[in-house]
């Protein structure tokens, strides 16, 4: 009676064996996105910054942090309304009225530049890097090559604008 027994059990558990080893298997992807970022922070940058025009050095005028998660890097573009030039309140900027600068960018991973006339605008292209992921901080500085003694007094302004775009 045990030799039946075990001989019954034995071939229960051999069924289940040969029905656990039938092809019964399928497969499935997992598939998620992250959106492109690509942007300029302005840390410190005020909407109106005020430049000494009397002086030659330098002016920090603030940072601007770059952040972009895409392989390809992205570009950059600094711009001036005026062509690098402060104009006169209520003038058109020629002569007297007007006052040109020069504008730099510090930071690393291909961020900086130094001082130059925004005469067109500045464009930097820079390649994907695992810094701009987290961000990569630049300073922005102002020169006034020629302190102003040949213009006339008043207030004098240009709209720069820094663009950000995923490459």
């Amino acid at each position: 009676m045990k030799k039946i027994l075990a001989t019954a059990a034995a071939l229960v558990v051999g069924g289940f064996a040969a029905q656990a080893s039938a092809d019964n298997s399928f497969n499935f992807t997992i598939e998620g996105q992250i959106p492109v970022v690509c942007q300029g922070n302005n840390n410190s940058l005020a909407t109106t910054e005020a430049v000494d025009l009397t002086i030659a050095t330098s002016q920090t005028l603030g940072s601007v942090t770059y952040v972009c998660n895409s392989a390809g890097g992205f570009t950059r573009t600094i711009s001036s309304q005026n062509g690098g030039y402060m104009f006169r309140a209520g003038t058109s900027g020629t002569g007297p009225n007007q006052v040109a600068y020069q504008l730099s960018s510090g930071g690393g991973s291909g961020l900086g530049f130094a001082a130059e006339q925004l005469t067109a605008p500045k464009v930097t292209n820079v390649s994907g890097s695992t810094a701009f992921i987290s961000g990569q901080t630049g300073g922005i500085s102002v020169v006034v090559p020629q302190p102003t003694g040949n213009v006339y007094a008043g207030t004098y302004s240009d709209v720069v604008t820094i663009a950000v775009t995923a490459n």
